[in-house]
Formats: structure tokens, C-alpha cells, sequence
């Protein structure tokens, strides 16, 4: 008996551990829901077009992130899309500023002050930079049905804000048309 319990369980086991595999992301197909083909194309056109726009007419200042407003219907970790665009323009060398970390430094600059620093790790004072412009964004979409199907317009859209005049700079915006069947939908 245990010797026919161990024929089953072993070959079973191969081949549920086997189910996973792994593909090309550039070779990804279209899902029902936002997937990895949107975040890739969204990457890859924003981060290409505000890297134009900074070398060409920006040329100086430091930018700052702020997070991407979802306003879909479906869930969509909005920190992937940034992480790939910042990781894009980081590699092009658009130079940016995190300032959610500067409470955290000033306290490391304090405590170095304090003499229990060795001189050659101690933070330096005074070299802060501060963002020139925000990038923000928004995901907005249109949903539709239609003869038993679903048919979703999905924008998402990139501004890159002057912090000291307020002016929106530059915009971009990628658009994605999805149709999908919907089960029982239409009987």
C-alpha cells in the first residue's frame, strides 16, 4: 500500500511543481486586466518622451515623483508603472531628488556633528538639492458594453509641473482600447 501511495504521490508532485514557467516580457499578449503589456508600453513611451523633453528643452534642474493617481475600475499598482519609468530615465541620466528621505539625513548630519563620526564617512551640510519640477499622474478610463463584450479605453497620462511657476511643461499620454468578451453577457 505505501509502495502504491509513493508511485502516485512522486509523479504528482513533479508535475504540479512543473506548472510555472517563464516567458519574454516583450513577448507578452493582451490580458483582460491592466497587465504587464500596458506597464511596458506606458515605460517605455513616457520615460522616452520626457527624456527627450529634458535634454532638449529642460537641460537643468532636478525632478521629484509624485505618485499616480488610479482612477479605473481595476487594480493597478501604480508604484510598478513609476518604479519602471524613474528606473527608464534614471539610466538616461534625468537627474532626480527624493525628498521623503531629508528628515531622515538631517538627523545622520546632526549625529555626525556630534563627533562620534569619523571625518571621512561624516554627511556634509549644505548639499541638498531641491526638485525644480514634479512629474504627476493619473490613470483614467471609459468602459463600455457591447453585443457581449467589454470595450475599455484606458488613458494614462504624465505632466511634469515648474515648482516655481506652477506651469505645466510638458504632457504625455498613452491610450490603450481593450476588447474583451464577457461570459453570459448578452443572452
Amino acid at each position: 500500500m505505501r509502495i502504491l501511495f509513493l508511485s502516485i504521490l512522486v509523479p504528482f508532485l513533479f508535475v504540479s511543481c512543473s506548472s510555472v514557467s517563464y516567458q519574454k516580457i516583450d513577448k507578452a499578449r493582451a490580458t483582460k486586466q491592466w497587465g504587464v503589456l500596458e506597464v511596458k508600453e506606458t515605460a517605455r513611451s513616457m520615460s522616452h518622451s520626457l527624456s527627450t523633453y529634458y535634454k532638449s528643452d529642460l537641460k537643468t534642474g532636478y525632478l521629484e515623483w509624485k505618485a499616480i493617481q488610479n482612477s479605473t475600475s481595476e487594480h493597478i499598482d501604480t508604484k510598478l508603472i513609476s518604479n519602471e519609468i524613474l528606473n527608464q530615465l534614471t539610466k538616461d541620466k534625468i537627474p532626480f531628488v527624493d525628498t521623503s528621505i531629508r528628515e531622515e539625513a538631517s538627523v545622520e548630519m546632526a549625529f555626525g556633528k556630534t563627533g562620534m563620526v569619523s571625518p571621512d564617512s561624516r554627511l556634509a551640510v549644505g548639499k541638498f538639492k531641491s526638485p525644480s519640477h514634479k512629474i504627476k499622474g493619473e490613470i483614467n478610463e471609459v468602459v463600455n458594453f457591447e453585443s457581449g463584450s467589454r470595450i475599455q479605453y484606458i488613458t494614462v497620462t504624465l505632466f511634469l509641473v515648474s515648482l516655481e511657476t506652477n506651469q505645466i511643461v510638458w504632457s504625455e499620454q498613452t491610450n490603450f482600447l481593450k476588447t474583451s468578451r464577457v461570459e453570459g453577457y448578452g443572452l
